[in-house]
């Protein structure tokens, strides 16, 4: 079936059926809107509101530079997951060559993805691509959030990791606005992380020059 997270979010009937695995999301006319397979299912996200894509855009910007030269930041690219779903985070961090990829990035060669929380896809950000990626092997999951949550009625903007560590245990952290923190970015599928140093205050408004 083809769902929307919200009643009022636009629904696009397509002649294709299930199942729908990530190589459907590149049999669907670009029509502006975004599709990810999540559980088998054809999922219709409305696009994202510009804060949204600004804290994205700031993510990307200040951590490609601090990158090894093996890893790429990639914007709005799907994932190809091991049970043939493709959620298709807003950014995410590879040591694939995307030209070798054209139909999706392997799990296995994504130690990082990010996701920018907004009202229309909180639950799927916060508790499915939680258990999706972390089912998929991703050791690092970063989950933007802009605005307060049940979890959490601090300073937002707010960066949660969730990470896995040499214990093989997944450990969550919450790095709030306000004070600049070491946050633990994965390169690699073992304990290579780089710690990028930051307030989550700047993701959003004005720069600061």
């Amino acid at each position: 079936m083809v769902t929307a997270p919200e009643l009022d979010a636009p629904v696009v009937r397509f002649p294709l059926r299930p199942p729908f695995t990530v190589d459907t999301l590149f049999e669907l006319v670009d029509d502006g809107l975004r599709y990810q397979v999540m559980d088998g299912e054809l999922i219709v996200t409305p696009p994202a509101e510009p804060a949204d894509n600004l804290a994205a855009d700031r993510i990307g910007r200040l951590v490609e530079p601090l990158t090894p030269r093996n890893i790429e930041i990639i914007t709005n690219s799907a994932v190809r997951l091991p049970n043939g779903d493709g959620p298709v985070p807003d950014l995410l961090a590879t040591t694939a060559d995307p030209l070798e990829h054209p139909r999706g990035i392997p799990a296995e060669l994504v130690p990082t993805v990010v996701e920018v929380v907004s009202p229309s896809n909180a639950s799927d950000d916060r508790v499915k691509k939680t258990a999706l990626y972390a089912n998929a092997g991703i050791p690092c999951y970063w989950r933007i959030e802009l605005r307060p949550w049940r979890e959490h009625l601090g300073p937002v903007p707010s960066i949660v990791v969730r990470l896995l560590g040499e214990d093989g245990d997944w450990h969550t952290t919450t790095f709030p606005a306000g004070q600049e923190s070491l946050i633990p970015l994965a390169i690699g599928r073992g304990p290579e992380l780089l710690p990028v140093r930051l307030d989550p205050a700047v993701l959003v408004g004005r720069r600061k020059d």
